[in-house]
């Protein structure tokens, strides 16, 4: 063991690690639109397929809830056999559950749209997202920061579509954008599978780590590398949940219902899909920015302070909402989502930093399943009840009131860092 935790990167892969990065943003890229451009495609398809927009929610939930709860299986079989047979299997499920979509069926869009599709997002996300932390702990917060972007940015060029294109027959430029996701995400998840295909062996550090002079920033007092098991029994692991969770179900409120959002103010439609579009974007920038800002200053200090700011923009947005602000709204709507999209990067990286690389897709994975799987609930079927009962005002206050609450509760994780458990 100790001789392979030597070889180089180009000795095991056969290439670079960036190579390894580069197909985990691309599968990333693939399976985005699952869930940021759901906002944008869901008024056709209830316009023209004249499926409910309470049903949709419901889809949106499912697929959210199984792209979250299947990362935790996902990374307990990773942690032991690798990602290249995931990632095989799971660019089959991505790719027939964007075909499904076509037929408009809500049958098909709930069986497998939602269940495989989500399944083979959540196997793509954990595989992706956690070579972060198994190929880059020199730079772990601002690779998993990029990684965890392309889960934004590939929706871009989708709501462009879905906006430009001319709307004389809309089912048919549905159901080509589909086609064509289908076919791209199949073709561009294989290949990720390729550049993914080994991880490095236990203890593994590239030739360019220096613990001495990242210590600081890394924040781990020990290199012990915890076991799924010694680390589900520190506090700080249901902190990073609880809080996880909390913000969570705040930014998908808004991701999920963007449009209907600012259609509720009145305001024209080009200004609701540009809030969509801005929270695609902004999305992106916000776990890219998180990583960098992460590894300069800390990733618990950079937790704390997006956190609150994602509170406190989604409350500006009520503001100025009411008072009928067009650039106020899509300026706080797309700053709530920015600082509420580092939970996808402060969340791995600070399971990486407590807890080490090893165990690392296991421990990751029940996080994310706990915390985004509670929180796609909420942010889907919980909040269109609420919002019939209590109103958009009162629901959006509720859910920026979350992101304040998150950052008060993680605040012990200052100084608070998980110890290696005492051996017998």
């Amino acid at each position: 063991m100790g001789g392979e935790s030597k070889l180089t990167d180009k000795q095991i892969l056969g290439f670079s690690r960036w190579f390894a990065f580069v197909g985990a943003f691309l599968a990333m890229f693939m399976i985005s639109p699952y869930e940021y451009a759901f906002s944008a495609f869901s008024h056709d398809v209830t316009q023209f397929f004249h499926i409910s927009a309470v049903f949709l929610g419901t889809v949106f939930t499912v697929n959210v809830f199984l792209e979250s709860v299947f990362g935790w299986p996902a990374g307990f079989v990773r942690d032991r056999y690798g990602p290249w047979l995931l990632q095989l299997i799971a660019a089959f499920l991505v790719g027939i559950g964007y075909f499904a979509a076509i037929f408009g069926s809500p049958a098909l869009l709930m069986w497998v749209y939602a269940v495989i599709g989500g399944i083979g997002a959540g196997i793509v996300y954990n595989n992706s997202v956690t070579v972060a932390n198994k190929w880059f702990p020199d730079h772990r917060a601002t690779v998993a920061g990029t990684i965890s972007a392309g889960f934004s940015w590939g929706s871009i060029p989708i709501i462009l579509l879905i906006g430009i294109l001319p709307r004389t027959q809309p089912i048919a430029v549905f159901k080509s954008i589909m086609l064509g996701l289908a076919i791209t995400s199949f073709v561009i998840i294989l290949i990720s599978a390729f550049l993914m295909r080994r991880d490095p062996p236990k203890g593994w550090k590239p030739s360019t780590y220096n613990p001495q002079s990242s210590r600081s920033k890394l924040i781990r007092a020990t290199d012990y590398q915890f076991t799924f098991s010694e680390t589900v029994r520190t506090w700080q692991f249901w902190i990073l949940v609880i809080t996880f969770l909390l913000v969570a179900s705040e930014g998908l409120t808004i991701v999920s219902k963007a449009v209907q959002y600012g259609l509720y103010f009145h305001f024209a439609l080009i200004i609701a899909v540009a809030a969509s579009l801005g929270s695609s974007i902004m999305a992106g920038l916000g776990k890219f920015i998180t990583g960098v800002v992460s590894d300069a200053i800390g990733v618990i200090k950079t937790l704390i302070l997006f956190y609150a700011l994602s509170g406190i923009f989604t409350l500006l947005s009520v503001l100025f909402g009411t008072i009928h602000n067009e650039i106020g709204f899509v300026t706080s709507v797309a700053l709530a989502i920015l600082t509420w999209a580092s939970i996808y990067t402060v969340n791995p990286a600070s399971i990486g930093y407590f807890y080490g690389e090893v165990a690392s897709g296991n421990n990751y994975g029940l996080l994310y399943a706990i915390a985004k799987g509670s929180g796609a609930i909420y942010g889907g079927v919980l909040t269109a009840i609420m919002i019939t009962s209590l109103g958009w005002i009162n629901t959006m206050v509720i859910s920026g009131l979350f992101g304040i609450i998150a950052a008060l509760l993680a605040i012990p994780l200052l100084w608070k860092i998980p110890r290696p458990p005492r051996k017998a």
